[in-house]
Order: structure tokens, then C-alpha cells, then sequence
């Protein structure tokens, strides 16, 4: 009977460990900080990733007349 106590004992204290910690989960504090991090991981991710791709597709894109052209007339008016 005793290991039974100490078993019983022992997920009982577990359980509140963990009713501790999903109440913390799912506190509105923490879900703010959450959706925040993630926000902000988010932007910095796609960005990061567009200027990736542009600088992959500019080469080429550079080679289109009326791109080329515009690219010019803004450097040639950048310089005055």
C-alpha cells in the first residue's frame, strides 16, 4: 500500500505542475508576447526572403526595355 501512496502522491503533484503551467500558457499576457514574437518573426522572415528573391530575378528583369529604361531615367534624375 505504500508504493501506492507514493504513486498517487506523485501524479498528483505532477498534475498540478502541469495545470500551473497551462494556466500560464494561456494567459493573455503570454498569448500577446506570443502573437508579437511570431508577428515580428514573421515580417523579418518575408523579408528577408524577398530580398533574396529580387536579387535572384533583378539580373533578368534588368534585361526588359521598359525596366531598363525606367531604372535609367531614376538614376540619371537621383544624380541632379
Amino acid at each position: 500500500m505504500d508504493t501506492v501512496d507514493t504513486e498517487r502522491k506523485t501524479i498528483i503533484e505532477q498534475l498540478e505542475i502541469l495545470n500551473k503551467q497551462v494556466r500560464r500558457q494561456n494567459s493573455v499576457k503570454q498569448m500577446f508576447v506570443g502573437g508579437v514574437v511570431y508577428g515580428v518573426g514573421f515580417f523579418v522572415g518575408s523579408a528577408i526572403l524577398a530580398t533574396i528573391a529580387f536579387g535572384i530575378v533583378a539580373p533578368f528583369a534588368g534585361r526588359i526595355s521598359w525596366i531598363h529604361n525606367s531604372f535609367v531615367t531614376g538614376s540619371s534624375l537621383r544624380g541632379q
